[in-house]
């Protein structure tokens, strides 16, 4: 095969509106990874939120974690790349989400595969609910907790409403040169150390696998996925994909709800087989 491993991002890609995997992707997924294919979820969820995902396809190898900061090994569970958020900034970025307002902003952050949030609320357990995960509140600032916690923090998020997330991140990136501000949802923005993405993690992946990135196929829907699709040979955005990915992409597939996975898979992968 001319692609030997795919990285395909989950929600909004992989993932469904109504929240399954549907059984023409999983099938096409078996065949790849049948066929001497890599196949590696790509995505910004914690391990703990995406592992039962990968129980469901069957995937056993590695995992993208954590919007690129983070790769599993999925049969042991235990990570084998990290990079961590500078504790600084992180506390600086949460000050500057708290003095937004929580009326408006809603800030969480991940430490040792855990959420976070200051308290329990409606708007968070919305969000967790759909990543399919658990949180534990602080019942202090996040900002404190984070200078107070021992362990450093691996990303920093921001629920609000859609219509605040474009100005959100422009202010964000210019406010705070060192981190990257990425929407990974039409509700939600991510905020990473710059330097640090999923370009980068199949990268390292690449040359754990012994290929090069010419040879991968990157497939997403969401800006925190243009890195990986300019990295891979194969950039590939999906038909509800945001603008932005889709000007990035040099292809562009069908929508997640159209199976727009396994068709890449059949075409460019498998030579149209089904």
């Amino acid at each position: 095969m001319k692609y030997k491993a795919i990285f395909c991002d989950f929600d909004g890609t992989l993932y469904t509106s109504d929240h399954t995997i549907s059984q023409v992707n999983k099938e096409a997924i078996k065949k790849f990874v049948a066929a001497g294919g890599k196949f590696v979820i790509s995505t910004g969820r914690l391990f703990s939120a995406i592992y039962p995902k990968l129980e469901e396809l069957g995937l056993d190898g590695d995992v993208i974690v954590y919007q690129g900061a983070g790769i599993f090994d999925i049969k042991t569970k235990k990570q084998i790349f990290g990079q961590f958020f500078d504790k600084q900034e992180a506390v600086a970025a949460l000050e500057y989400i708290e003095a937004l307002g929580k009326d408006k902003y809603e800030p969480l952050v991940y430490i040792n595969d855990i959420c976070h949030s200051q308290d329990k609320n409606a708007y968070v357990d919305e969000f967790v609910k759909i990543c399919n995960i658990d949180y534990k509140t602080t019942e202090v600032l996040l900002s404190q907790f984070v200078k107070d916690c021992a362990d450093k923090p691996v990303k920093v998020l921001a629920l609000m409403t859609s219509d605040l997330c474009e100005e959100f991140v422009d202010k964000g990136c210019k406010l705070f040169p060192k981190l990257a501000f990425m929407r990974s949802h039409q509700c939600v923005v991510e905020i990473i150390t710059k330097g640090i993405n999923k370009g980068l993690a199949i990268k390292w992946l690449c040359d754990k696998y012994g290929i090069t990135t010419d040879e991968a196929i990157a497939i997403g829907d969401s800006e925190n996925d243009i890195a990986m699709i300019q990295t891979a040979g194969l950039g590939v955005a999906m038909q509800n994909a945001m603008p932005k990915v889709k000007e990035a992409a040099d292809f562009i597939t069908v929508s997640n709800d159209e199976d727009g996975v396994a068709k890449v898979i059949y075409e460019f992968c498998l030579n149209g087989e089904k």
